[in-house]
């Protein structure tokens, strides 16, 4: 299986100490452009924890940048009135949408919307816990692992509702 990651996934992963899961998956890991930008180039210049280690898991190779051939139009009611695409997410959501579609590979979000437009598009959608559960299917994390990278992606400012959080818990006792 490979992946085609959101910001949200990569941003969590880096600040919780966690992004190093990503060699672990037997997986190739892209990113489209301006999801980088996105979290290095303008993590930078906000002073964001997690742009650095993200950037240096790009220069390793470890994640690739590569943005879809199809461009998109993007439409959102903050931006336009009218609806002038299939992708009503921001710029990042959409080209990791139009990639994993182009490529035929997993997209990683976390946000709702674009879950759900990767659901109706016929693009296999997982998120951030996914891949802990992967890594930990792989023999990369112990449960222990599993457990404490979920608890502090939590303590970063993942926002999650306590139903999914204890859904989450629970999920990860089966382990």
């Amino acid at each position: 299986m490979d992946l085609v990651v959101d910001a949200t996934p990569l941003i969590h992963l880096s600040r919780s100490g966690s992004l190093h899961i990503l060699k672990g998956l037997n997986a190739r890991v892209y990113t489209p452009r301006s999801v980088y930008e996105e979290v290095v180039a303008e993590g930078r210049r906000l002073g964001k924890p997690g742009a650095e280690l993200v950037d240096q898991y790009v220069q390793e190779k470890v994640i690739t940048v590569r943005s879809p051939k199809l461009k998109m139009k993007l439409s959102t009611q903050a931006t336009a009135p009218t609806r002038v695409s299939d992708w009503p997410v921001d710029k990042g959501e959409a080209e990791v949408l139009g990639l994993a579609q182009e490529l035929n590979w997993t997209a990683i979000i976390d946000e709702r919307v674009g879950r759900n437009l990767a659901k109706l598009h016929g693009i296999e959608v997982h998120g951030t816990v996914y891949l802990l559960i992967l890594a930990y299917n792989n023999r990369a994390l112990t449960k222990e692992q599993t457990f404490t990278a979920f608890k502090r992606i939590v303590a970063e400012g993942w926002r999650i509702s306590i139903e999914d959080y204890t859904a989450i818990m629970e999920e990860l006792e089966k382990l």
